[in-house]
């Protein structure tokens, strides 16, 4: 059971908590927040626009709207919705962290992990973004999509074991899993490309909002150490080499 609603979808509310929006109100869907906690349906990030120009944002669940056949445009117009758009598939999102300061050279990083991916993982749809660090020395972080997959989970068992031991925790609530990972953990161990030398990777099931049970997670086996990093998460001024870990970390 796929989100009915996606991003940019104009909908209208039609029942919410006190306080929270009023029926009747329309509302943008900034995203879908994920599945409720039953695992029976889905949550949506909704911005509620005021004439003030301070929008509001407010999470409901999907029976708590109905659709409008509208969407907002990039530019804030309101047009038809397309009825042809298949909503979102199960996915692997990556972020990769890089050393390189340079534009052209994360580009063709970019390209070679585009070639990589598929490669590693059998055939997929990868789509890549190079976004540079907001802070000094301002390195260049990959976003990376792979969908189309012909199976996510074993494309992310095979991640899994192309880590080796540089794995620094794992994070699974049922549904989406989290990944984390850090060369200077096991400096024998390639992710992708070598320029890659930190990364989280995540898991999105978007077929279904059903969550696995207790006895099912993780979904993926890696080693993780029993302490957290002494360095704090993300890289910054300092190059900090580990992508942000959970506050705890669960047992092997």
């Amino acid at each position: 059971m796929k989100p009915r609603f996606g991003p940019g979808e104009v909908v209208r509310i039609v029942s919410a908590p006190a306080n929270a929006a009023a029926g009747g109100e329309e509302a943008v869907v900034e995203e879908v927040a994920g599945p409720n906690d039953a695992g029976t349906g889905w949550l949506l990030t909704l911005r509620l626009p005021s004439e003030a120009g301070a929008d509001s944002m407010v999470v409901l669940a999907e029976e708590d709207v109905e659709p409008t056949g509208f969407a907002e445009s990039p530019s804030g117009e309101r047009v038809l919705l397309d009825p042809e758009d298949p909503g979102p598939i199960d996915f692997l999102e990556l972020r990769l962290f890089t050393e390189i300061a340079d534009g052209t050279e994360a580009a063709n990083v970019a390209s070679t992990i585009e070639h990589e991916i598929p490669a590693l993982l059998g055939e997929a749809t990868v789509t890549t973004e190079a976004e540079r660090h907001w802070s000094q020395p301002c390195n260049y972080e990959l976003a990376v999509s792979v969908g189309n997959l012909a199976d996510p989970v074993e494309a992310l068992q095979i991640l899994a074991e192309a880590g080796g031991d540089g794995w620094l925790a794992c994070r699974d609530d049922g549904w989406r899993v989290e990944l984390f990972w850090s060369a200077s953990r096991d400096p024998d161990a390639m992710l992708i490309v070598p320029e890659v030398h930190a990364a989280e990777i995540a898991f999105l099931p978007w077929s279904s909002p059903a969550r696995r049970p207790e006895g099912e997670r993780p979904l993926v086996s890696v080693d993780v150490p029993q302490e957290p990093p002494e360095e704090p998460p993300r890289p910054d001024a300092e190059a900090v080499e580990d992508p942000e870990p959970p506050e705890e970390y669960p047992p092997n």
